[in-house]
């Protein structure tokens, strides 16, 4: 519940930064607040940049007792999350062919996108050990502890629905897949841990979910600040387990993220302007544009 409440924090911050007054003063002219009419023409797909915070969400077990032929053992282990920086950055692509799939003529997928960059996920445990005499009589009491930060090249590819809700805002959601592979490791054992220590493989790749707040900035240039939650794993089998395997507990990685999207301008010559594609094409591209 905590990071569904600091995901909406995030959303509605970035969404009130971002947002201009555009209705102009009574008595004003258009040109002194809208500035001069766009009218570039514009491909349909363009650059995408993308970065953030990370976090390793996990949880705190239980006392764990054994018996142990009389002298009895108990142990806690305590796993944290850190926060952690992402990057990566590629294209971003608007489809203008009529789609294939579409539900009462609307498109499903509305755009997709993907990338190439870094990720740095941080984390640390502290297991507590109590030992007991036979007669009930705590005997030790040891503590051990350790953290770790990890990078990662990383390369995802996301398919995309917005529902928008008026003409500056929507809602952005997407289906993806992630492969990373870790660089950089940080320290994988550390003493008086009771249970097995292990890390998980250096490749990973996951099936991930994102929700996101669409803001139009301009025609062309959209603001998408949100997050990325991975939905199940796919390298190494853990029951497909989405979460990544430190030492002797299980992290899952959150991203809060901020995506910028500029689509590209279509620059003309006197000679492409004379052969501007069909009038099919046109057709189209003057729609897509309509909406972008």
């Amino acid at each position: 519940m905590k990071f569904l409440l600091i995901g909406i924090i995030f959303l509605s911050t970035v969404s009130v930064i971002a947002q201009r007054n555009l209705v102009p003063k009574s008595g004003s002219k258009r040109s002194s607040v809208f500035g001069v009419k766009d009218t570039r023409e514009l491909k349909n797909y363009g650059l995408q940049i993308e970065g953030g915070l990370t976090y390793l969400r996990t949880k705190k077990t239980d006392w764990v007792r054994n018996d142990n032929d009389g002298r009895p053992i108990e142990y806690l282990i305590d796993p944290q999350g850190k926060l952690g920086v992402f990057f990566d950055i590629g294209t971003a692509h608007y489809p203008m062919n009529e789609p294939r799939l579409n539900i009462r003529g609307h498109r499903i997928i509305s755009y997709y996108d993907w990338g190439v960059g870094f990720k740095l996920f941080g984390g640390s445990e502290t297991t507590d050990v109590n030992y007991y005499l036979s007669n009930g009589e705590l005997n030790n009491s040891p503590r051990g502890s350790g953290s770790f930060y990890n990078g990662y090249v990383t390369g995802r590819f996301t398919l995309h629905k917005n529902f928008h809700f008026s003409k500056k805002y929507y809602f952005d959601n997407g289906l993806g897949v992630n492969f990373d592979y870790r660089i950089l490791s940080g320290k994988e054992t550390y003493e008086n841990a009771y249970t097995t220590q292990k890390s998980h493989n250096a490749f990973v790749a996951q099936l991930h979910y994102e929700l996101g707040l669409g803001i139009k900035l301009k025609r062309g240039a959209y603001l998408v600040p949100g997050v990325q939650l991975p939905i199940l794993g796919m390298a190494e089998w853990t029951g497909f387990k989405p979460s990544l395997h430190w030492y002797s507990s299980n992290y899952a990685p959150i991203l809060f993220k901020i995506k910028y999207i500029y689509l590209f301008e279509i620059k003309r010559t006197s000679t492409s302007c004379k052969d501007a594609g069909s009038e099919e094409d046109k057709k189209r591209n003057t729609e897509f544009l309509q909406g972008n």
